[in-house]
C-alpha cells in the first residue's frame, strides 16, 4: 500500500539577483579581515556615495571556543586584545567613511566566518555584499578558499568582489562608467542581459556584451556555426531593445575564457565586470580553478557576481 501523498506548495527560496541589481542598493555590507580595508574601503565608500546607501563594516572575530580556530591565536593573542584592536580599526574606518558623507557603522562578532556573516546578512538585510583582498596569495587562500565557496553559494545578495589586481582611481568616478558583461549565451542569459542593460541605464554607463568562444580552429565548421548562433543571439537582443534604448556593444572573441575576459577588460579600461548566472559549483574548491574563480583573481576592476536565477523547491504544507 502506497503512503498517502503529502501536499506540497512551491515557493521561491532565492530572490532573483539579476532583477535586484536594477534597483540601487540602500544598504551595503562590507566583510573585512581588517588587513584588506585600505584596498577595499575606498571602493565601498564610492559605491555607497553613488547609490546614497548606508554602509556597514563587518569583521568576524576568532572564537577560541570553536574547534577549528587557528592555534596561533590561542598562543599569541588575548581575545580582549584582539577585540579591542578590531573595534579600533573598524571605528577608524567608519569615521573615514562618515567624513566622506556616508552613513557608516560596524559590527565585530565572534564565531565561524561564514555562519556569522550569513547571520548578519539575515539580520541587516543588505542589497549588496562587498568582499575583497590585498594580494594574490591571500586572495586564493582566504577569499576564494572555503570561505568564498560558501559565501557565493549561500548569501542571496549580489556580491561585488574586489580582486588584488584592482587599483582604485578616484578620478574615474567623473567619467562615464564602462561595464563588461561576460555571457555564455545559455538559456539564462537572455533574462540576465535584460537586467544588466537596465543596470547600465540606471548608472548611465556604457555596456559591452562579451561572448568568448574556446580555442578551436576558426575554419572548423562547428566554429562557424557557433559564431553564427552568437551573432544571431546578439542581433535578437538588439532588436528587442529598439533604437531608443541603451544599445550595448557586442563582442565575440576567440581564446581561453578567463584570459580573454581579462584582456578585453584591461584594453577597454572597463570599470566593472559582471558575471551572470554563476552557480555555487563554480566556487567549489574541488573543481577550481573555474571561470568565475579565474576572473575574480585577475580582474583589473571590481567583479559583480550574480548567482543562478531563482531556485525553487518543494516545501510540505503544514497540516
Amino acid at each position: 500500500m502506497l503512503p498517502a501523498r503529502i501536499p506540497y506548495r512551491k515557493v521561491n527560496v532565492v530572490p532573483s539577483q539579476t532583477a535586484s541589481i536594477c534597483i540601487p542598493p540602500s544598504r551595503v555590507l562590507l566583510a573585512t579581515d581588517l588587513a584588506d580595508l585600505t584596498h577595499i574601503l575606498p571602493v565601498a565608500i564610492a559605491h555607497a556615495l553613488k547609490c546614497n546607501a548606508e554602509l556597514k563594516l563587518v569583521h568576524v572575530l576568532p572564537d577560541v571556543n570553536t574547534p577549528d580556530v587557528d592555534p596561533t591565536l590561542l598562543v599569541c593573542a588575548n581575545p580582549e586584545v584582539v577585540r579591542h584592536y578590531a573595534e579600533t580599526v573598524l571605528e577608524n574606518a567608519a569615521k573615514e567613511a562618515r567624513s566622506a558623507g556616508v552613513n557608516c557603522g560596524w559590527i565585530a562578532r565572534p564565531g565561524l566566518i561564514v555562519p556569522t556573516i550569513r547571520e548578519i546578512v539575515q539580520e541587516w538585510n543588505p542589497d549588496r555584499f562587498l568582499v575583497g583582498s590585498q594580494g594574490p596569495h591571500k586572495f586564493q587562500l582566504g577569499i576564494l578558499g572555503s570561505v568564498a565557496e560558501a559565501i557565493f553559494r549561500e548569501i542571496d545578495v549580489p556580491v561585488l568582489a574586489i580582486g588584488p589586481e584592482f587599483q582604485h582611481n578616484p578620478h574615474s568616478a567623473s567619467q562615464r562608467a564602462r561595464i563588461l558583461f561576460a555571457t555564455a549565451l545559455d538559456r539564462a542569459s537572455r533574462t540576465t542581459i535584460r537586467s544588466v542593460i537596465e543596470f547600465a541605464k540606471a548608472h548611465n554607463a556604457n555596456l559591452t556584451l562579451l561572448h568568448v568562444m574556446p580555442m578551436v580552429t576558426k575554419a572548423h565548421p562547428s566554429t562557424s556555426r557557433a559564431r553564427a548562433y552568437a551573432e544571431r543571439f546578439f542581433q535578437e537582443i538588439l532588436g528587442e531593445i529598439g533604437e531608443k534604448g541603451l544599445r550595448p556593444t557586442c563582442m565575440i572573441e576567440f581564446g581561453p575564457v578567463v584570459e580573454t575576459i581579462h584582456r578585453v577588460a584591461k584594453s577597454g579600461r572597463f570599470d566593472l565586470i559582471v558575471l551572470g548566472a554563476v552557480s555555487g559549483a563554480a566556487f567549489r574548491r574541488e573543481i577550481m580553478p573555474g571561470t568565475a574563480y579565474g576572473v575574480l583573481c585577475g580582474a583589473p576592476c571590481p567583479v559583480m557576481v550574480l548567482k543562478d536565477a531563482s531556485e525553487r523547491r518543494l516545501i510540505p504544507v503544514a497540516s
